[in-house]
């Protein structure tokens, strides 16, 4: 214990964990570095083409828009959206426009003629037609072209500003797209493989067994709150151009998020029986909606962009609940105990900013540069430090525990006098034994009998050393393959693996040899031993190995008396 103390303590792991915790941020600074670097040798190169627009509104229309400064009152389901203008001066190779929507069927026409469409298929068939780019090319076409795009609202209360048009060339539209998205995309991927591999190797842990759920909850929070990261953050769309699927996975994975992070605060946060039953309410509650918007989807009654307001409301309680449980934890939890609480709540904090950027995105700055990305990767990344310096202060108490509890069953196992198993502990090595099935044993009962009028009790403080003796003498003969214990009453009980009658008969002659050798030493120790061995092929039942073992000790006890 002193050992395990002085491995465990609490300065190590305060210096280990203050020395991981700077290994991290120096490793996550330079990983931004090199992102930085990486992003900064392509540069985003594309011209801008907001300005000069005409925006007709279904009968209202605004002349001279500049894109990035225009906004509207929200639209919603069945309004048009026309927007015309001319194609300036451009200068790059395979020109091409791109323009990003949001939830609403898209045309392009140049120069009077539709060249692309998108979504109303989709719409026809009452589906999500979903958020992404639409890019066409611009290759045939002069400065001066008229342009007309042509946006139909799919969705209630969809948004209240445009996205920016860009003219670029064709081979810079992918790294366009992912301009100023690296960083937060390679921090996504790093959380969701990391969350699908600790899940696998956790449950195949507690397939064997071992109770570590708290743990693979945390693994399912990171596998599904990376997916959630890609999707919101529209780095899918970049890989994935099918909107009305990315779409639909980007609201699934918010859900699956929320479950995971609702069992997480039930398996580490939540302390007290009522704080977990109100988190399981929560949970129940939460999977009969996600139940019901998922058929209702599927029938194409509603779509899921459009619950989007229940989803928050849900995530607005589930705050409250869970700041109260926390702050409640800080007040009266030791020290120790408040890292995960405090780990929780700076990531909580992140979870917060992340509900408020949408609606302010949505509804007020769609275009403001700082609301473009969830920040909430880095929070989870500083909730994973933390969760692993709780995890090393956890070690401590843990493994004492553990030894504390491994030297209890020990002592449960052990007679105190002579030092060997019990009778408890022999009977149940003798069932572990006999459910192998293959293995051949046998039984030796042995006992000591005073044979002098003055030789003192052998378990008595005065025979305590010949005791000792003769316990060693049965060590040292039965030490291969053997079990031995003290069964009370002046009888030691031997289990032997593979041996023959002859191979006993030879072992209790050297016994009686190193016995006699010791009285020798103690002359006024006056001691006989008596035996009986039985194979295991001679009985049907292992139970009854052991009482014919003692009857033939008795018998052969009885002759030497007569």
């Amino acid at each position: 214990m002193a050992l395990l103390k002085d491995s465990f303590s609490n300065q190590k792991l305060l210096r280990y964990g203050v020395l991981s915790a700077f290994a991290l941020c120096i490793f996550f600074s330079i990983f931004y570095w090199l992102i930085r670097k990486l992003e900064s040798s392509k540069v985003f190169n594309a011209e801008s083409f907001n300005t000069g627009w005409t925006v007709t509104i279904d009968d209202r229309r605004f002349d001279g828009v500049d894109i990035l400064d225009f906004s509207f009152p929200v639209v919603s389901t069945g309004t048009e959206i026309v927007l015309e203008n001319s194609l300036p001066v451009f200068g790059m190779p395979n020109p091409v426009l791109r323009i990003y929507t949001l939830y609403c069927t898209a045309d392009i026409y140049l120069d009077g003629k539709i060249v692309y469409s998108y979504g109303h298929d989709l719409w026809m068939r009452s589906k999500n037609v979903g958020c992404g780019a639409h890019v066409t090319g611009l290759y045939n076409y002069r400065p001066g072209t008229p342009v007309k795009i042509v946006l139909n609202v799919t969705e209630p209360r969809s948004f209240t500003s445009l996205q920016p048009v860009w003219i670029e060339s064709a081979e810079n539209t992918f790294p366009n797209m992912l301009s100023g998205r690296l960083f937060m995309m390679y921090c996504s991927i790093f959380l969701m493989v990391l969350g699908l591999v600790s899940s696998v190797i956790f449950t195949a842990f507690i397939i064997l067994g071992k109770k570590i759920i708290s743990i693979l909850t945390l693994a399912q929070f990171l596998l599904w709150l990376g997916l959630f990261e890609l999707y919101t953050n529209r780095c899918m769309v970049v890989f994935f151009p099918n909107y009305s699927f990315n779409s639909w996975m980007e609201h699934v994975t918010l859900y699956c998020t929320n479950f995971a992070t609702l069992a997480l605060f039930h398996q580490l946060i939540a302390r007290r029986q009522f704080e977990k039953r109100i988190i399981l309410c929560i949970i129940y509650a939460f999977a009969i909606y996600c139940a019901l918007i998922l058929l209702l989807d599927f029938s194409g009654v509603m779509h899921l962009p459009v619950t989007r307001s229940i989803q928050f409301a849900f995530l607005g309680i589930e705050v409250v609940f869970c700041l109260y449980v926390c702050i409640r934890n800080l007040l009266v939890l030791i020290w120790q105990e408040r890292i995960p609480t405090i780990g929780f709540l700076f990531m909580l904090f992140f979870i917060v900013v992340d509900i408020v950027r949408y609606p302010i995105q949505k509804y007020f700055s769609l275009n403001l540069q700082l609301m473009q990305g969830s920040p909430l990767s880095f929070g989870v990344l500083a909730f994973i430090t933390i969760m692993v310096a709780s995890f090393l202060f956890q070690i401590k108490p843990n493994s004492e525990k553990k030894a504390l509890q491994q030297i209890k069953d020990e002592q449960i196992r052990l007679d105190y006098q002579t030092g060997l198993l019990n009778a408890f502990a022999i009977h149940e090595y003798l069932k572990n034994i006999e459910a192998a099935n293959d293995i051949d044993f046998s039984a030796i009962m042995l006992t000591f009998t005073s044979a002098g009028k003055d030789t003192p009790d052998l378990f008595s403080l005065d025979g305590c050393e010949v005791l000792s003796a003769f316990t060693g003498c049965i060590k040292k003969i039965f030490c291969e393959k053997s079990e031995i214990a003290y069964m009370g009453d002046e009888e030691f009980c031997v289990v032997a693996l593979n041996l023959r009658k002859e191979d006993i008969h030879r072992m209790l002659v050297n016994l009686d040899e190193l016995l006699f050798a010791e009285i020798q030493k103690h002359p006024r120790y006056q001691y006989s031993m008596s035996s009986g061995s039985v194979l295991r092929s001679e009985v049907e039942y292992v139970s009854n190995l052991l009482p014919l073992a003692k009857e033939r000790m008795l018998s052969q006890k009885e002759g030497f008396r007569n």
